[in-house]
């Protein structure tokens, strides 16, 4: 949504208004996680807010604060795409500030979107994976058939936001994307068969494993590298950056190609906040997400190949399936999994989930090495 153009704009309020009903009951339910984040961030909510960032009779710009957690910690390279675009914005926009308040140690990742559809904070960056239970939409992110560009430039955006509407938050566009996941084993494979075979992996993966005959088992990150050592799992799926932060390299000799799904993480504003920004500040916000998102894609397309060289350079070794096994990895991936989704709870309170299910569909009919944003392989690395 074009926020600088008027006609544009009554349609998205318009479309806010439709959703108020839904979006008032599922606040109510929020007002908990709200209570709890604000207890997190203590008084610092004294120092937020600002003015609605409009012009003054001289021109100038009233200042605009805008308070953000992320899902990631600080330091995390997860965060990378969410620093650009703040970067982006004050160089478009010097009168706004974004204002980090932290990372999980102040709001758990799972109650961050609560924090932003209450008001709590205004905004926050996380993946979609986060909020599937507030919002069951977010299901169908991971299998995007395209970068946030082209979402951007075919209007998906748009549909995006409608989707989002219903919890109270507007989105800004994705700072995490280009970063398939990937399977990393102790042991090599002549076929994409896991039988036998314990892998960790997240909700977003086990499909995989379990369509390849594997075992999942869900655990957190830092235990995962334990796990390999002890032969608890003999294996991990991982996004494409940052196995190497947990030492996978050293337990997982052999990684398969293809990749798979894309890793998104967002960036939102809660929907009141947003719309009590003036039209520039709205339209700055959002050209500099525009323009940020090409950069963030290509940013994470360069430390996916610094990350799998690292992996080659440990003695890491490359899988590579092709043919009819790297048609049933990607079937299993972008047809079968995609048909098992419930799309009666993901359509119930996001009618628009199913035009997005239309514009992913057209992209699932040819060749699905094509699918993967961010690749089924990882260019410029010694192996190519």
């Amino acid at each position: 949504m074009d926020p600088s153009n008027p006609s544009r704009r009554r349609e998205g309020l318009t479309c806010i208004r439709r959703n108020k009903g839904v979006a008032m009951k599922r606040r109510t339910l929020f007002a908990a996680a709200a209570a709890t984040a604000s207890l997190a961030l203590g008084l610092s909510a004294c120092g937020g807010g600002g003015a609605g960032g409009g012009g003054g009779a001289d021109g100038d710009q009233t200042p605009v604060t805008l308070t953000f957690v992320t899902g990631f910690p600080e330091k995390l390279e997860n965060n990378d795409g969410f620093w650009m675009f703040r970067d982006k914005l004050k160089e478009k926009a010097p009168w706004v500030t974004i204002e980090y308040r932290g990372g999980p140690e102040v709001i758990a990742p799972t109650q961050l979107i609560e924090s932003v559809s209450s008001g709590a904070i205004d905004g926050a960056h996380l993946p979609g994976d986060y909020y599937t239970g507030q919002l069951p939409a977010m299901e169908i992110q991971r299998f995007t058939p395209y970068s946030p560009q082209q979402e951007r430039e075919n209007g998906l955006i748009e549909l995006w936001q409608e989707v989002h509407a219903p919890i109270g938050v507007h989105l800004v566009g994705r700072t995490h994307a280009g970063i398939p996941q990937v399977i990393m084993l102790k042991d090599k494979i002549d076929k994409p068969d896991l039988t036998g075979k314990s892998v960790r992996v997240s909700s977003t993966t086990s499909n995989m494993v379990r369509a390849l005959g594997g075992t999942p088992v869900e655990m957190p990150g830092g235990e995962v590298y334990t796990a390999m050592e002890r032969g608890v799992v003999q294996g991990t799926t991982w996004t494409s950056v940052g196995a190497t932060g947990f030492g996978f390299e050293k337990q997982a000799k052999f990684y398969i190609v293809p990749r798979f799904y894309d890793s998104v993480a967002n960036t939102v504003i809660n929907q009141d906040r947003w719309d009590e920004l003036e039209p520039e500040t709205q339209k700055a916000i959002t050209e500099a997400m525009a323009e940020s998102e090409p950069l963030i894609f290509e940013h994470y397309q360069k430390l996916q190949a610094e990350e799998t060289q690292k992996w080659l350079d440990a003695g890491v070794q490359r899988i590579e399936f092709t043919g009819a096994d790297a048609e049933k990895m990607l079937k299993i991936a972008y047809v079968d999994a995609w048909d098992t989704l419930d799309w009666n709870r993901i359509t119930k309170d996001s009618p628009g989930a199913l035009k997005i299910r239309e514009e992913f569909e057209k992209q699932y009919t040819g060749d699905l090495t094509k699918v993967v944003p961010g690749g089924i392989d990882i260019k410029g690395t010694s192996e190519q």
